[in-house]
């Protein structure tokens, strides 16, 4: 009896721990899993989540706008200005993305953003540091319907 009591209690210790592990708690995005910092990054863009913005871009990030219209790039500070000001808003749009990259400490991904009249497809460069994952770079490609 005593040694299912351990058993039990161990088994509760590890569900606990893992959960803590793999979960953001509100205040900090866990960072050790890359597919949480995608996550965050739709939220952010599509959802008007701004909850984990400054824990997101890494301080050199470059947001770039690949058009047939030469658009100056756009820094961390100015885009987390931008997403601050649409908070709240969703977007009316189906969203998917697949990692077409992903090694320990480098990673692209593909978020596809299909709207009614066009599609934007972000290409979001990621790297594991100290911290855990930040989003470098940010390419987006449109395509009219």
């Amino acid at each position: 009896m005593n040694t299912l009591v351990k058993t039990f209690a161990l088994a509760g210790l590890l569900l606990t721990s893992s959960v803590s592990l793999f979960a953001a708690d509100g205040k900090d995005l866990n960072k050790a899993v890359v597919e949480n910092v995608v996550d965050a990054y739709i939220n952010s863009t599509v959802k008007g989540e701004t909850t984990y913005l400054n824990q997101l871009f890494d301080n050199n990030f470059v947001q770039r706008f690949q058009t047939e219209h030469n658009q100056n790039s756009i820094g961390k500070d100015a885009y987390i200005k931008h997403l601050k000001g649409q908070k709240g808003i969703n977007f009316d749009c189906d969203t998917e993305y697949e990692l077409i990259e992903k090694s320990a400490n480098f990673s692209i991904a593909k978020v596809t953003l299909e709207f009614d009249n066009f599609t934007r497809t972000d290409y979001v460069t990621m790297q594991q540091g100290k911290a855990g994952w930040v989003i470098k770079e940010v390419n987006s490609v449109f395509h009219n319907k």
